[in-house]
């Protein structure tokens, strides 16, 4: 509560809290993050080649992704030990491309380690 003194008296103000914004997650700043100081790899080769070797943490696709990459991944997915969350960006292939600060489109990525990033949030909603 703020007071004011007017005329000599006290006068009570309440702060409307009602008001404030929530903030949203952001994913594309979330993953210049994760691109910056932990480890993705990008394109579909690399992706599927460690995804044979080793797990991701998380894979994210873009709206445009093919489908048959979709369903080679998943296909992979539940070959694997450890399932792998899988994440559809909102965007298309060239705005996944620009979230990474990368001039080219990308359609699949995976990241190994999340760095200074919020990604492992997508998992839970």
């Amino acid at each position: 509560m703020a007071r004011k003194k007017k005329n000599s008296e006290t006068v009570v103000q309440k702060v409307d809290l009602s008001r404030k914004k929530v903030k949203e997650f952001d994913i594309d700043t979330n993953l210049k993050v994760a691109y910056k100081t932990g480890k993705i790899i990008i394109g579909k080769n690399q992706v599927l080649k460690y995804l044979r070797q080793k797990s991701f943490k998380m894979i994210i696709l873009s709206n445009n992704c093919p489908w048959e990459l979709e369903m080679e991944l998943n296909h992979f997915n539940t070959l694997s030990k450890n399932k792998v969350y899988i994440h559809r960006y909102k965007g298309s292939s060239w705005d996944l491309g620009l979230a990474c600060a990368k001039p080219y489109v990308i359609s699949v990525l995976g990241v190994i380690d999340y760095g200074d990033s919020q990604l492992s949030t997508l998992i839970t909603k």
